[in-house]
């Protein structure tokens, strides 16, 4: 384990939630982490892989929050080392497959089975839960090592029996049917022809298979 790793995840985690706008990391003396890419993917790798267990002392508020900070290209934007040359393509393609725990072990134990499209009353937690592919910049990367595994960790994660989950999952998909988009129907094809899903879900699984869900 990375040495800074519980520096990274006070860091990130570990801020008050204000009831409205700005967040802490706007701040004009918001602290800063610096890291080398190589640095960042492991903490993040680590992150994703030990969540269910390592994010249970922030509330799901706080999980939320900083989500949308180190995953979103307009917070943080962190995930940009999971694209860089400098760091060994596999270690970022492990990061990219350790989400999946981050949905089966974190977000699948504390995220409401609502759904975000319709604005479902859920957790603090759901938002980030829904909106991660949305947010995130793995869906726009080009290189096709980096898609297909994008691809694979989505397919995974709607096997789990979670609705935000699968929501979420779909949401990704969704998103990479612009550059992926006869494998993107493939996973789901073949998702429904095995999965019995209530009639919401089923039409946003449907809306998704074309490319068009928000």
């Amino acid at each position: 384990m990375n040495p800074r790793y519980q520096e990274w995840l006070k860091y990130v985690f570990d801020h008050e939630v204000a009831d409205k706008l700005p967040q802490w990391y706007y701040a004009e003396d918001a602290p800063v982490f610096e890291a080398s890419d190589d640095e960042m993917t492991e903490l993040i790798s680590q992150t994703f892989l030990s969540a269910g267990k390592d994010l249970t002392k922030y509330t799901d508020a706080q999980v939320d929050q900083g989500i949308w900070y180190f995953v979103s290209m307009s917070g943080a934007n962190f995930l940009h080392s999971l694209k860089s040359p400098e760091v060994p393509l596999k270690r970022r393609l492990e990061a990219i497959q350790n989400i999946f725990h981050l949905y089966s072990d974190c977000f699948a134990k504390r995220c409401a089975e609502t759904l975000g499209h319709l604005s479902e009353e859920g957790s603090q937690l759901n938002s980030s839960c829904y909106m991660f592919w949305d947010i995130s910049p793995l869906t726009v990367i080009e290189a096709q090592e980096i898609q297909d595994a994008v691809l694979n960790v989505l397919e995974k994660i709607l096997i789990i029996e979670h609705r935000a989950c699968r929501e979420s999952a779909l949401h990704g998909l969704s998103e990479m049917s612009f550059s992926r988009g006869e494998e993107t129907q493939k996973i789901i094809d073949n998702f429904l022809s095995k999965t019995k899903l209530d009639e919401k879900l089923l039409t946003y699984a449907r809306n998704a298979r074309e490319g068009n869900v928000l």
